[in-house]
């Protein structure tokens, strides 16, 4: 009876002991969906770790993709300060401010600003903006928390690099505002501006001729290096010529839309560089304010347009 009662007693302890085992309780379940948020964690951890060894491409998705546990918090206590890139961030728009600030006021504030810890602006090490700096004065002005995530960053070329990576996806940035951001590192830039606010162009129609010394029609292209930073003049001395005698056709032109300057702008110059020294801009130029009711039809129908110039020399 005694063995038995022991053997029994050691049956219940093992019986006790698979029951515990095999019964886990909520706070240890691994349930699939827990298994992926694990697995998500510890990806974000290595990341983080390595993210010094990512190009800036990459530290911006990862910066996107902060876990809300590792997000930072400045709050009213915090010694950390906040600056903006002059020159590089676009400026703050009061009006835009107040439209985000009515959005956190009403859903909260549903995304982190992205920063970076850098002392090559000033020569001391300080956290700037590289994106929210509408939504950083937003939570400022309702005395809000502000959530934010670093990435980092080596360099300038890195500095405007990452801003225009963050802002590719917004609509909020126009092609001038890369121009602007790009400026501040390369002269190329800053000799676009110049021409931008110098002739009445669209900055895609001015990048087309800049760097191909007097073609257009090549504007998605154009924009996509104006916002990679790899835009380049080429033949500036040329292109100053085609943009000078854009310039004295449109003059003679009726206004148009966007659309049919462009148009007419891709077709004179198809026109130009098919003539090559064979042109005669002041007697073009004569010619066409005689033709300018037969130009209005010309514009009706596609390639048209090419043909009424050639009839013109």
């Amino acid at each position: 009876m005694k063995k038995k009662s022991i053997a029994k007693a050691k049956t219940t302890k093992t019986v006790k002991r698979k029951a515990l085992v095999s019964t886990p309780t909520p706070d240890i379940e691994l349930t699939p969906a827990r298994k992926r948020q694990i697995k998500q964690l510890a990806q974000h951890v290595a990341d983080i770790a390595n993210q010094k060894n990512h190009s800036v491409k990459k530290r911006v998705k990862i910066a996107r993709k902060q876990h809300l546990k590792n997000i930072k918090w400045l709050t009213e206590s915090s010694k950390t300060a906040f600056s903006l890139l002059a020159g590089i961030n676009r400026p703050v728009n009061p009006s835009h401010v107040t439209k985000v600030a009515t959005s956190i006021d009403k859903l909260g504030c549903l995304q982190p600003i992205i920063v970076t810890q850098i002392d090559f602006i000033n020569g001391r090490n300080q956290y700037y903006i590289l994106d929210g700096q509408h939504k950083f004065n937003a939570l400022m002005r309702l005395g809000e928390e502000v959530p934010y995530v670093v990435i980092d960053i080596k360099n300038k070329q890195e500095l405007v690099e990452a801003i225009a990576l963050l802002n590719a996806s917004s609509k909020s940035w126009s092609m001038q505002d890369y121009v602007t951001a790009w400026s501040c590192l390369k002269e190329d830039y800053v000799k676009l501006n110049q021409y931008f606010e110098r002739y009445d162009f669209e900055i895609i129609i001015l990048a087309d001729i800049l760097m191909t010394g007097g073609v257009v029609g090549n504007g998605g292209k154009s924009g996509s290096k104006i916002k990679k930073g790899e835009f380049v003049i080429n033949n500036e001395a040329k292109a100053i010529i085609t943009l000078n005698y854009l310039t004295d056709v449109l003059k003679v032109l009726p206004r148009m839309s966007r659309y049919e300057n462009r148009y007419a702008s891709t077709e004179y110059i198809k026109f130009l560089n098919s003539e090559g020294v064979d042109y005669n801009h002041k007697s073009f130029i004569s010619k066409l304010q005689k033709k300018v009711d037969a130009f209005i039809l010309a514009t009706q129908e596609e390639g048209k347009l090419l043909e009424f110039f050639r009839k013109l020399k």
